[in-house]
């Protein structure tokens, strides 16, 4: 399974990482921290699933360089970009909030996916909220890769 991760938290990531490497025998994870990094790996490959951080940062962290702007709804524009190259890669968005912002409106994480199926013409397998500690994410991450 190839599996790309986008997300900019590094304990969050790790647990994502740690957990499909234990799910499945051979898998190949790809991580991305920004957006600018997200978008040229979609459009350089295509995945078996994509899971997608709703706040990330435009641009990576490197030093001597400006800090990079943080865009709340960036997981968006990753969805959008999906779109755009008439791509159906299967999405989970994956998110520490209980509500996902999507044009201009706050949809709480159980009808954000319809959300953005009705506004964005984009197709998500859920959201998923995450919380560290907790392997409630890991069980409805496995409930949603049932559908794929």
């Amino acid at each position: 399974m190839k599996v790309f991760i986008i997300e900019d938290d590094d304990f969050k990531s790790k647990s994502l990482n740690d957990f499909f490497v234990g799910k499945f025998r051979e898998v190949s994870i790809t991580n991305s921290t920004s957006l600018v990094d997200a978008i040229s790996n979609i459009n350089d490959h295509v995945y078996d699933l994509i899971l997608v951080d709703m706040a990330i940062p435009s641009h990576p962290i490197r030093p001597g360089e400006g800090a990079p702007m943080s865009l709340l709804t960036g997981g968006l524009d990753v969805l959008l970009e999906l779109k755009a190259l008439n791509r159906s890669d299967p999405c989970i968005i994956v998110t520490q909030y209980y509500e996902i912002e999507i044009c201009g409106e706050l949809y709480s994480m159980h009808s954000a996916s319809d959300a953005i199926k009705d506004l964005l013409d984009c197709e998500v397998l859920g959201c998923v909220g995450y919380m560290e500690g907790s392997n409630d994410w890991q069980v409805k991450i496995n409930e949603l890769l049932e559908k794929i």
